[in-house]
């Protein structure tokens, strides 16, 4: 008796499942004419930041200093002691370091910069939706 009973009870709940499944699968309304779309996604950007290393007391470019973008990756100044580095968000954290003393034609003390591209930095509108543009921020280090 309790056995016929259980195996009701499986019938039963397996048509259930069956039609919640059937239900749940029927497409959707659409929008009205006009009605804005919904979207699905997370907001993207470009976002550079563009720097020069000096030695502080006389100014001149530093080359071979490296500039490390957390978790994003690793570079070194250029001969005239430019860098250029790319984010993949707004948020930026950078570690300079000098990593063979005054061999590079200056000497340099390690800094961090932490920071966040703002609308002052963007130099190319978005599109309307996910993309917000593209961001450039200059940073001078001495």
């Amino acid at each position: 008796m309790k056995k016929s009973i259980i195996k009701s009870f499986d019938k039963i709940i397996v048509v259930m499942l069956g039609v919640l499944g059937v239900l749940n699968s029927c497409e959707k309304p659409k929008p009205e004419y006009g009605a804005p779309v919904p979207e699905y996604g997370v907001p993207t950007g470009q976002y550079e930041i563009k720097g020069l290393v000096t030695d502080k007391e006389t100014a001149n470019p530093i080359q071979n200093i490296q500039v490390i973008g957390y978790e994003w990756d690793t570079i070194y100044t250029n001969a005239e002691g430019k860098f250029s580095l790319n984010f993949l968000e707004p948020n930026f954290h950078l570690k300079i370091e000098d990593i063979d003393s005054v061999e590079n034609g200056g000497w340099f003390e390690t800094q961090e910069i932490k920071g966040k591209f703002t609308q002052d930095d963007q130099v190319e509108k978005g599109d309307g939706h996910w993309y917000e543009g593209k961001f450039v921020k200059t940073v001078n280090i001495d």
